[in-house]
């Protein structure tokens, strides 16, 4: 049977806006920085910021907390304030179905379990995350420019970001946004050291590097919180981008960077990044190299000329250093891969402490607008949901333990910073059996992991 019109969660609308160029009546709407979809009236734009700004004037009469959610019937807003001042709100209509009524008239069910808060709060973070990321905080550029100048920024930036949203496909690994790491033996890791070193040493304009294989992070110099987005840049946003293009397959060469060697005249592109860790006005670039499955990153001084030149040279001193540590990690990977037992239960591992995870289910590193989930009926992924939801609210370790009707468990654990959840099928089984089918498998698969019992 068909799925019927409008049974997805889609993205009502995305706002920013800073209610201090609020100067008087003639300048209201000056408070408005940026609204998607722009093709909607003035007078609908404003009615949307004006809601949320009454809102976290109510809100603030009770508590120094302001208004985070809002839950009406057909819809949910979310309202997030980055820095002082700037407010950003997304919007989602909540999926529905229809059914005949009594009178014989469709009336519509509206399913608010299928959009989850956690979810929509961190995807609205993230979104300002890698503006920051690419453009610095709102503050910087107002200081440096004018509104004017951040509604341009604003204007080029998140129209192209929204695409990659996929509302309704967000899920808890959205809420998790955490990064997948890939475990070497001593002496390879050792080697992918010696070559970072070694490269940032010959070319001291490389502040920062990051070194993936396969999409996960081997080696990074940066701050988890700007690795964090980063990461999903050169996972997601960036194949997308590159997808977009036309030009989605295995690289071998620049990403970002001239796009011809030996041409005087190629047009050379390494976008800017701000992180954290240097004054915001300072500049660098990224530029991203890659071989097969190796792919590179390095970070360059915002003032170092990067001419054709230095490419060429950067190119003949990394090219046969990336080849061998490709070749290297892929004959240790296959051989790693020969020796792994399959796991016959489903789980997903978090750690807040160091961003990493792991699933036997998802497929991660999650790529922009991907289905994530294989042979795992929705309802499932709602309930890992919730209870990272109820782990969100508790500084406490904690334990959550569910029973389906079809004799499936879904065991939710947090334990110093971690959350561990698994998805068993278990006949007969009661709570004694489950915790030690989970105590099982935490020391087969988890042993050098510390959790609470």
């Amino acid at each position: 049977m068909a799925e019927p019109a409008g049974s997805l969660p889609m993205l009502k609308h995305f706002i920013v806006y800073n209610p201090t160029f609020d100067k008087s009546e003639a300048t209201e709407h000056e408070k408005l920085l940026f609204y998607w979809p722009q093709d909607v009236p003035q007078e609908k734009k404003m009615n949307a910021v004006g809601l949320g700004e009454a809102l976290v004037k109510y809100t603030t009469t009770f508590s120094d907390i302001p208004c985070e959610v809002l839950r009406t019937k057909k819809t949910r807003h979310i309202f997030y304030r980055p820095e002082p001042d700037c407010w950003m709100t997304i919007s989602v209509d909540l999926p529905y179905s229809e059914r005949p009524g009594k009178d014989g008239t469709m009336r519509r069910e509206y399913h608010q379990e299928d959009v989850q808060d956690i979810v929509l709060e961190s995807l609205l973070k993230q979104s300002y995350k890698m503006y920051k990321l690419f453009n610095g905080t709102f503050t910087h550029i107002l200081e440096r420019g004018s509104r004017e100048a951040l509604v341009h920024k604003l204007d080029l930036f998140f129209p192209q970001y929204i695409q990659s949203l996929y509302i309704e496909r967000a899920d808890i690994v959205d809420a998790f946004d955490g990064i997948q790491f890939l475990p070497l033996d001593k002496n390879s890791y050792l080697r992918v050291q010696c070559f970072i070193n070694l490269t940032e040493a010959t070319f001291p304009c490389v502040k920062y590097s990051v070194f993936l294989y396969q999409d996960h992070v081997v080696w990074s110099g940066l701050e988890q919180h700007d690795m964090r987005v980063l990461y999903k840049y050169l996972t997601g946003m960036l194949l997308r981008q590159k997808s977009d293009a036309g030009d989605a397959g295995q690289h071998d060469g620049f990403v970002t960077g001239p796009e011809d060697l030996t041409d005087p005249e190629t047009p050379i592109n390494a976008p800017r990044l701000y992180v954290t860790m240097v004054d915001a006005t300072d500049e660098l670039h990224l530029i991203i190299y890659q071989t097969n499955g190796v792919k590179l990153g390095l970070l360059v001084d915002g003032s170092f000329v990067m001419d054709l030149a230095f490419y060429q040279r950067l190119h003949t001193f990394i090219a046969p250093h990336t080849k061998y540590l490709d070749n290297l990690i892929s004959e240790q990977q296959a051989r790693r891969a020969a020796s792994i037992m399959e796991i016959q239960y489903k789980y997903l591992y978090f750690n807040h402490m160091n961003l990493a995870q792991k699933s036997s289910f998802m497929t991660l590193p999650k790529k922009a607008g991907a289905q994530v989930v294989s042979g795992l009926a929705p309802e499932y992924v709602r309930y890992l949901t919730d209870m990272h939801s109820d782990f969100c609210r508790s500084q406490e370790d904690s334990e959550i333990i569910l029973k389906t009707r079809g004799d499936w468990w879904v065991v939710g654990r947090k334990s110093d910073q971690r959350e561990f959840f698994v998805i068993l099928n278990v006949k007969n089984a009661n709570l004694i059996d489950i915790n030690e089918e989970i105590r099982r498998l935490s020391a087969t698969h988890f042993g050098n992991i510390f959790f609470i019992d």
